[in-house]
């Protein structure tokens, strides 16, 4: 089940933060003054941010205002999977590991 307060509790652990060292860096961000307590709150779904907090934290942290929210990400193609889509006939999994494997090699002849 979704909760805000375990997507910000994850970016913080994620980052090694302190739930001290989080606000801070949400303050200069927008120059407010969030204690550790308010994100303690937060964190334990006993109060929901403001959108203009869960903004400034997706922001700060480079993360997706989905992923806070909890939607559904849509996936998209590998560029394998967008390959194989430009042939008419399907193409078996040997095939497909051959351009996976082409793609890789492409890529290790960059300088």
């Amino acid at each position: 089940m979704y909760s805000i307060g375990r997507e910000i509790k994850k970016i913080r652990s994620e980052h090694k933060l302190s739930q001290e060292e989080f606000a801070d860096r949400i303050n200069q961000k927008l120059g407010l003054s969030i204690t550790k307590g308010m994100v303690s709150k937060w964190e334990s779904d006993s109060i929901e941010p403001k959108t203009r907090m869960i903004k400034a934290i997706a922001e700060t942290f480079h993360v997706s205002l989905d992923q806070m929210l909890g939607l559904k990400v849509p996936e998209t193609p590998s560029t394998v999977e967008t390959i194989a889509a430009h042939f008419d006939d399907d193409l078996t999994e040997e095939e497909l590991a051959d351009i996976k494997k082409y793609i890789q090699f492409i890529k290790s002849q960059r300088k």
